[in-house]
């Protein structure tokens, strides 16, 4: 009974603890891009490494720019550039190209040479303080799916209604640019809206329509906004009604979103089965048996 409470409060521990470490990434990834705006904007260059008017570095900032000087070293191993290519595509899965794959590794080491030192001086006990430091360097991993994920979602519900809008624009004699400009327009501020915003930024700036449709597409690696791209490819090279094809895109992928809400409905039984076994039958089982061993063993 005692371990499965150990278990328990382990358990709640690292939740919290992961809700805590990931709110305060995200806050001093956005501390750290105002700071650096501040810097190209107000400060004057200077030569000596300590930043503009002699203003301190950011928090962690050496030690993680010792961390990324001295990572160097393992470039050449096949495993460090598989893992550094992963963290790279969850970056720009998050379209977070700011942030480094090294930092991200920064932020492990100290996260988990944290938590170890943590449980280490709490229970002085060598094992817990072993799963606390793996379980500190899978958070900032954690996060990052967390955030990859939560972006495509609103990406992919956001999709549908966009191509409405444009099939409306293309029908009204717009141009897929300009049907794009009128959304991004009266749109709010978004993951897709970053997107299309991005891909009328590379038509401007000289790239075709398709080399910027296929990059975007590419880079997001999802099937509902490769469908779009072949589609609009496609609509262009046999010159067929792109207002059309948009309006058949939308109604199809509105149907994938009612197949895929089907699905999670199905799944939701089975992923309540993890809770249910490790929170709720636990502290059931103690309520009902706890009565009947302590009188037992008080015997």
């Amino acid at each position: 009974m005692t371990t499965i409470l150990l278990c328990l409060s382990s358990l709640s521990i690292g939740w919290f603890a992961f809700i805590i470490v990931s709110e305060a990434l995200e806050r001093f990834s956005q501390y750290q891009q105002n700071v650096r705006l501040k810097f190209l904007m107000t400060a004057p260059i200077v030569g000596n490494g300590m930043g503009p008017s002699g203003r301190k570095p950011l928090p962690f900032r050496t030690l993680l720019s010792f961390i990324e000087n001295n990572s160097s070293v393992f470039l050449n191993h096949r495993w460090f550039e598989r893992y550094v290519g992963y963290l790279s595509k969850q970056l720009l899965r998050m379209n977070r190209t700011e942030i480094k794959p090294v930092q991200i590794l920064g932020f492990q080491i100290l996260i988990s040479v944290f938590a170890a030192s943590f449980f280490i001086l709490l229970s002085e006990n060598l094992e817990i303080s072993i799963i606390a430091f793996f379980v500190g360097a899978g958070l900032p991993l954690i996060w990052l799916q967390e955030k990859a994920l939560g972006r495509e979602k609103m990406l992919l519900r956001e999709l549908p209604n966009a191509l409405e809008i444009l099939s409306l624009c293309s029908e009204a004699g717009l141009s897929l640019e300009q049907a794009m400009d009128q959304y991004l327009k009266n749109a709010k501020a978004g993951p897709l809206h970053d997107e299309f915003a991005g891909l009328l930024e590379q038509t401007r700036s000289g790239s075709s329509r398709k080399s910027a449709l296929e990059s975007t597409s590419s880079r997001l690696d999802l099937t509902d906004f490769s469908l779009f791209t072949t589609s609009l490819i496609h609509a262009e090279r046999f010159g067929t009604g792109i207002s059309m094809t948009l309006r058949q895109l939308s109604l199809t992928m509105r149907d994938k979103q009612t197949q895929r809400a089907e699905k999670a409905v199905q799944e939701m039984p089975v992923k309540m089965l993890i809770p249910l076994i490790l929170f709720i039958m636990p502290v059931t089982f103690l309520i009902i048996f706890g009565p009947i061993l302590l009188q037992f063993f008080n015997q």
